[in-house]
């Protein structure tokens, strides 16, 4: 196997120039700058300003009418909360988390934004609920 490096090394001629520490004085100096051009440079980084505002507003806006009219299935609340499906069922049948059926023995929906809440209060294990065992 070949090493990367190689005994030979440059002659003297050709050794790399060496650079002095400081910069040029034209380079460090700034050309003056009139009003005019202070003026157009803030008029243009407020439109950009604007502009990316009014896209992050859209964006959010979107995702929070998305997220809060959301319908899930007892497979998508129970991936939603963390919890196994049967937990979600028998916490339904005991009334202790928002849930919709269309019938008796019917198919469970929930909201996404009445499970949010549900999360944030302070009713989400009641003394029942807590002798619910977690399957995974």
């Amino acid at each position: 196997m070949q090493a990367y490096a190689t005994p030979e090394q440059l002659p003297v001629d050709s050794q790399l120039p060496t650079f002095s520490r400081t910069a040029p004085p034209e380079l460090t100096e700034a050309p003056p700058a009139s009003s005019s051009d202070h003026a157009v440079l803030d008029q243009i980084l407020g439109r950009l300003a604007d502009l990316v505002i009014d896209r992050l507003l859209a964006r959010t806006d979107a995702d929070v009418n998305d997220h809060d009219s959301g319908w899930l299935d007892a497979r998508g609340a129970a991936a939603y909360l963390g919890m196994h499906r049967d937990t979600l069922r028998k916490l339904a049948a005991r009334r202790s988390i928002p849930s919709h059926q269309d019938g008796p023995r019917c198919k469970l929906y929930f909201r996404r934004d009445e499970l949010d809440e549900w999360r944030r209060s302070a009713r989400r294990f009641s003394t029942r609920s807590s002798r619910l065992r977690a399957v995974s």
